[in-house]
């Protein structure tokens, strides 16, 4: 099988997808190479927890609009430890480019940003999630995902809420007449 690099995509769960932890989560895909791949789920604010809350905990000013703002659940791994996706350039201490006008910071730098409204599209995620090498691989061959090529809408504007399915949309699928029964004649 060749090698397709995933970054800057969607992985959607398939409807046949057996782990429960990623039902109606939408990953945006961060990296992906031969050594494995990782990612962050971007359709799942966190119940608890607001950009706000967050930055006052760290004895940061908030406003009301950060206040308003959920952080993510990006992931299972490090759930206590934040990244937060934006659009702009990698000008802080520990930043990179995923793509596409998207950039991941996990430097503290960005949060002075943060709480004086100077960014207008991000997501704070908590945690992460990753596969091993091959592994991402495996689980696509098994059908457990789908791949969407990600877009801007979808990752910072759209309603929590309804980015799964802008995604399934995407790729043209309508779940209300998705099947994963096989017939017989």
């Amino acid at each position: 099988m060749t090698f397709k690099n995933l970054t800057h995509h969607f992985l959607i769960p398939s409807p046949t997808m057996n782990d429960e932890r990623f039902f109606d989560a939408l990953i945006y895909v961060c990296r992906h190479t031969l050594q494995g791949a990782w990612g962050f789920i971007i359709n799942q604010p966190l119940n608890i927890g607001s950009v706000g809350s967050i930055l006052d905990e760290l004895d940061l000013p908030s406003s009301q609009r950060n206040m308003n703002t959920p952080a993510m659940h990006g992931g299972f791994v490090r759930p206590e430890a934040g990244f937060v996706l934006h659009t702009g350039l990698p000008e802080y201490r520990s930043s990179f480019v995923i793509g596409e006008n998207v950039c991941l910071t996990t430097s503290k730098d960005i949060l002075q940003r943060l709480s004086c409204d100077e960014l207008s599209h991000y997501l704070l995620c908590m945690g992460f999630c990753n596969w091993q090498a091959g592994q991402l691989e495996r689980e696509i061959r098994q059908g457990d995902w789908l791949i969407c090529p990600s877009d801007l809408q979808i990752l910072f504007g759209a309603d929590f809420a309804d980015r799964l399915s802008l995604a399934y949309q995407k790729l043209g699928i309508n779940l209300d007449k998705y099947t994963d029964q096989i017939g017989r004649a």
